[in-house]
Protein backbone atom coordinates (compact mmCIF):
# COMPACT_ATOMS: atom_id res chain seq x y z
CA UNK A 1 0.00 0.00 0.00
CA UNK A 2 1.41 3.47 -1.03
CA UNK A 3 2.65 5.60 1.63
CA UNK A 4 0.72 9.44 1.92
CA UNK A 5 2.66 11.67 -0.42
CA UNK A 6 4.20 13.79 2.63
CA UNK A 7 6.32 10.69 3.92
CA UNK A 8 8.10 10.48 1.00
CA UNK A 9 11.67 12.25 0.65
CA UNK A 10 12.58 14.43 -1.55
CA UNK A 11 15.10 11.92 -2.89
CA UNK A 12 12.59 8.99 -3.71
CA UNK A 13 9.90 11.59 -5.60
CA UNK A 14 12.73 12.52 -7.55
CA UNK A 15 13.49 9.39 -8.51
CA UNK A 16 10.08 8.37 -9.47
CA UNK A 17 9.49 11.39 -11.96
CA UNK A 18 12.74 10.01 -13.24
CA UNK A 19 11.48 7.15 -13.56
CA UNK A 20 8.66 8.95 -15.66
CA UNK A 21 10.93 10.96 -17.66
CA UNK A 22 12.69 8.24 -18.77
CA UNK A 23 9.21 6.89 -20.27
CA UNK A 24 7.74 4.57 -17.60
CA UNK A 25 3.89 5.27 -16.85
CA UNK A 26 2.90 6.13 -13.62
CA UNK A 27 0.67 2.93 -13.70
CA UNK A 28 3.70 0.79 -14.04
CA UNK A 29 5.39 2.71 -10.98
CA UNK A 30 2.43 1.94 -9.19
CA UNK A 31 3.04 -1.92 -9.75
CA UNK A 32 6.43 -1.71 -9.31
CA UNK A 33 6.79 0.05 -6.47
CA UNK A 34 3.28 0.60 -4.34
CA UNK A 35 3.37 4.58 -5.20
CA UNK A 36 -0.20 5.41 -6.14
CA UNK A 37 -0.10 6.83 -10.09
CA UNK A 38 -2.36 10.00 -8.72
CA UNK A 39 0.55 10.91 -6.26
CA UNK A 40 3.13 10.72 -8.91
CA UNK A 41 1.38 12.63 -10.64
CA UNK A 42 0.87 15.50 -8.42
CA UNK A 43 4.65 15.40 -7.74
CA UNK A 44 5.32 16.17 -11.72
CA UNK A 45 2.92 18.91 -11.71
CA UNK A 46 4.41 20.58 -9.08
CA UNK A 47 8.27 19.55 -10.40
CA UNK A 48 7.14 21.16 -13.34
CA UNK A 49 5.97 24.76 -11.89
CA UNK A 50 7.57 24.93 -9.13
CA UNK A 51 11.01 22.55 -9.65
CA UNK A 52 11.99 21.04 -6.67
CA UNK A 53 11.01 23.90 -4.02
CA UNK A 54 7.48 22.22 -5.54
CA UNK A 55 8.42 19.28 -3.68
CA UNK A 56 9.83 20.27 -0.48
CA UNK A 57 7.66 22.43 0.81
CA UNK A 58 4.54 21.63 2.89
CA UNK A 59 1.23 21.88 1.14
CA UNK A 60 -0.88 25.09 2.58
CA UNK A 61 -4.61 25.68 1.82
CA UNK A 62 -4.18 28.42 -1.16
CA UNK A 63 -7.40 31.17 -1.50
CA UNK A 64 -8.34 31.93 -4.63
CA UNK A 65 -10.62 34.88 -6.29
CA UNK A 66 -13.55 34.20 -7.72
CA UNK A 67 -11.85 36.30 -11.06
CA UNK A 68 -8.99 34.13 -10.82
CA UNK A 69 -11.15 31.03 -11.00
CA UNK A 70 -13.39 32.42 -13.89
CA UNK A 71 -10.41 33.10 -15.69
CA UNK A 72 -9.27 30.08 -15.44
CA UNK A 73 -12.56 28.23 -15.92
CA UNK A 74 -13.01 29.99 -18.98
CA UNK A 75 -9.38 29.61 -20.82
CA UNK A 76 -10.38 25.98 -20.06
CA UNK A 77 -13.62 25.95 -21.79
CA UNK A 78 -11.86 27.69 -24.57
CA UNK A 79 -10.15 24.06 -25.71
CA UNK A 80 -6.89 23.78 -26.71
CA UNK A 81 -5.37 22.93 -23.42
CA UNK A 82 -5.74 20.61 -20.47
CA UNK A 83 -5.68 20.35 -16.94
CA UNK A 84 -2.10 19.92 -15.87
CA UNK A 85 -1.26 22.51 -18.58
CA UNK A 86 -3.61 25.28 -17.18
CA UNK A 87 -2.22 24.13 -13.27
CA UNK A 88 1.77 24.49 -14.59
CA UNK A 89 0.58 27.58 -16.48
CA UNK A 90 -1.43 29.57 -13.45
CA UNK A 91 0.50 27.93 -11.08
CA UNK A 92 -1.76 25.90 -8.94
CA UNK A 93 -0.54 22.82 -7.72
CA UNK A 94 -2.49 20.15 -8.00
CA UNK A 95 -5.19 20.12 -11.39
CA UNK A 96 -7.53 18.99 -9.39
CA UNK A 97 -8.73 21.98 -8.05
CA UNK A 98 -9.67 23.37 -11.97
CA UNK A 99 -11.56 20.06 -11.91
CA UNK A 100 -13.90 21.46 -9.05
CA UNK A 101 -14.13 24.93 -10.75
CA UNK A 102 -15.15 23.79 -13.81
CA UNK A 103 -17.45 21.41 -12.03
CA UNK A 104 -18.94 24.32 -10.19
CA UNK A 105 -18.89 26.69 -12.90
CA UNK A 106 -21.32 23.91 -15.15
CA UNK A 107 -23.23 23.56 -12.24
CA UNK A 108 -24.60 27.12 -12.21
CA UNK A 109 -22.95 28.13 -9.12
CA UNK A 110 -20.74 31.42 -8.60
CA UNK A 111 -17.41 29.47 -7.78
CA UNK A 112 -17.56 31.75 -4.09
CA UNK A 113 -14.54 30.82 -1.44
CA UNK A 114 -15.77 29.29 1.82
CA UNK A 115 -12.90 31.81 2.81
CA UNK A 116 -12.06 35.68 2.26
CA UNK A 117 -10.50 36.05 -0.60
CA UNK A 118 -6.70 36.74 -0.46
CA UNK A 119 -6.07 40.59 -1.08
CA UNK A 120 -4.45 41.19 -4.28
CA UNK A 121 -1.49 43.12 -4.52
CA UNK A 122 -1.90 46.81 -5.81
CA UNK A 123 -0.10 47.72 -8.76
CA UNK A 124 2.89 48.52 -8.76
CA UNK A 125 3.83 51.60 -11.61
CA UNK A 126 6.60 49.96 -13.67
CA UNK A 127 8.22 51.30 -16.74
CA UNK A 128 8.03 49.57 -19.95
CA UNK A 129 12.14 48.49 -19.60
CA UNK A 130 10.93 46.86 -16.04
CA UNK A 131 7.45 44.95 -17.62
CA UNK A 132 10.21 43.33 -20.29
CA UNK A 133 12.10 42.49 -18.02
CA UNK A 134 9.70 40.75 -16.19
CA UNK A 135 7.85 39.23 -19.01
CA UNK A 136 11.48 37.69 -20.29
CA UNK A 137 12.24 36.57 -17.02
CA UNK A 138 8.97 34.78 -16.89
CA UNK A 139 9.46 33.13 -20.39
CA UNK A 140 12.73 32.33 -19.77
CA UNK A 141 11.48 30.10 -16.39
CA UNK A 142 8.96 28.28 -18.40
CA UNK A 143 5.97 30.80 -17.56
CA UNK A 144 6.71 30.01 -14.05
CA UNK A 145 3.67 33.41 -13.01
CA UNK A 146 4.50 32.51 -8.95
CA UNK A 147 7.81 32.81 -8.72
CA UNK A 148 7.98 36.06 -10.67
CA UNK A 149 5.33 37.56 -8.58
CA UNK A 150 7.89 36.65 -5.91
CA UNK A 151 10.57 37.73 -7.82
CA UNK A 152 9.49 40.84 -9.04
CA UNK A 153 7.18 41.94 -5.98
CA UNK A 154 4.53 42.44 -8.36
CA UNK A 155 0.62 40.46 -8.58
CA UNK A 156 -0.33 37.52 -10.73
CA UNK A 157 -2.34 39.25 -13.23
CA UNK A 158 0.10 41.62 -13.77
CA UNK A 159 2.51 39.40 -14.63
CA UNK A 160 0.00 37.27 -16.65
CA UNK A 161 -1.20 40.66 -18.75
CA UNK A 162 2.43 41.37 -19.31
CA UNK A 163 3.81 38.10 -20.72
CA UNK A 164 0.77 37.67 -22.81
CA UNK A 165 1.25 41.32 -24.96
CA UNK A 166 5.28 40.51 -24.97
CA UNK A 167 4.48 37.37 -26.80
CA UNK A 168 1.53 37.93 -28.64
CA UNK A 169 3.68 41.56 -29.81
CA UNK A 170 6.52 42.00 -28.61
CA UNK A 171 7.94 45.14 -26.54
CA UNK A 172 5.85 47.61 -28.23
CA UNK A 173 3.09 46.13 -26.56
CA UNK A 174 4.03 46.77 -23.20
CA UNK A 175 4.93 50.64 -23.48
CA UNK A 176 2.39 52.49 -21.37
CA UNK A 177 0.00 54.75 -24.01
CA UNK A 178 -2.47 56.42 -21.85
CA UNK A 179 -2.70 60.25 -22.18
CA UNK A 180 -0.07 59.94 -24.68
CA UNK A 181 -0.28 60.02 -28.57
CA UNK A 182 2.04 57.26 -30.75
CA UNK A 183 4.62 60.47 -31.53
CA UNK A 184 5.34 60.12 -27.91
CA UNK A 185 5.28 56.71 -26.76
CA UNK A 186 8.45 55.94 -24.86
CA UNK A 187 10.88 54.50 -26.82
CA UNK A 188 13.99 52.33 -25.42
CA UNK A 189 17.23 53.34 -25.42
CA UNK A 190 20.21 51.42 -27.38
CA UNK A 191 21.88 50.97 -23.74
CA UNK A 192 17.80 49.77 -22.44
CA UNK A 193 17.61 47.32 -25.07
CA UNK A 194 21.13 45.51 -24.65
CA UNK A 195 20.75 45.68 -20.61
CA UNK A 196 17.22 43.72 -21.04
CA UNK A 197 19.04 41.16 -23.68
CA UNK A 198 21.92 40.41 -20.99
CA UNK A 199 18.95 40.20 -17.99
CA UNK A 200 17.13 37.61 -20.33
CA UNK A 201 19.87 36.28 -21.14
CA UNK A 202 21.17 35.71 -17.50
CA UNK A 203 17.65 34.47 -16.19
CA UNK A 204 17.53 31.38 -18.82
CA UNK A 205 21.33 30.84 -17.56
CA UNK A 206 19.93 30.43 -14.06
CA UNK A 207 16.92 28.25 -15.05
CA UNK A 208 19.16 25.65 -17.03
CA UNK A 209 22.02 25.86 -14.23
CA UNK A 210 19.27 24.91 -11.60
CA UNK A 211 17.68 21.98 -14.45
CA UNK A 212 21.05 20.69 -14.49
CA UNK A 213 21.73 20.16 -11.27
CA UNK A 214 18.40 18.45 -10.97
CA UNK A 215 19.51 16.05 -13.46
CA UNK A 216 22.48 15.62 -11.64
CA UNK A 217 20.88 14.85 -8.46
CA UNK A 218 18.27 12.31 -10.48
CA UNK A 219 21.61 10.62 -11.93
CA UNK A 220 23.18 9.91 -8.61
CA UNK A 221 19.39 8.71 -7.05
CA UNK A 222 19.47 6.30 -10.33
CA UNK A 223 22.99 5.19 -9.51
CA UNK A 224 22.59 4.34 -5.68
CA UNK A 225 19.52 2.56 -6.86
CA UNK A 226 20.89 0.66 -9.26
CA UNK A 227 24.08 -0.35 -6.86
CA UNK A 228 21.73 -1.77 -4.31
CA UNK A 229 19.70 -3.58 -6.94
CA UNK A 230 22.85 -5.35 -7.98
CA UNK A 231 23.74 -6.54 -4.86
CA UNK A 232 20.68 -8.19 -4.04
CA UNK A 233 20.83 -11.76 -5.06
CA UNK A 234 17.80 -14.31 -4.86
CA UNK A 235 17.73 -16.32 -1.77
CA UNK A 236 16.87 -19.38 -3.67
CA UNK A 237 20.00 -19.25 -5.95
CA UNK A 238 22.75 -19.07 -3.26
CA UNK A 239 22.78 -22.75 -2.33
CA UNK A 240 22.93 -24.36 -6.29
CA UNK A 241 25.47 -26.69 -6.79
Amino acid sequence: MGRKGSRYTLDEKLFYIGLVQKGQSANSIHRQYGVHDSQIQQWLERYESDGVDGLKRKRTNRVYSQEFKLEVVQKYLGGSTSYPKLAREFGIPNSGVIVQWVSLYNGGKLLKSARRAAPMKDGLKTTQAERIEIAQWTIANELNYVEATKHFDVSYGQVYAWVKKFKRSGESSLADRRGKSKENNDQLTELEKKDLEIKRLKARLEYVSTEAAVLKKLQEIERRNAAQTSNIRPFNNSHKK
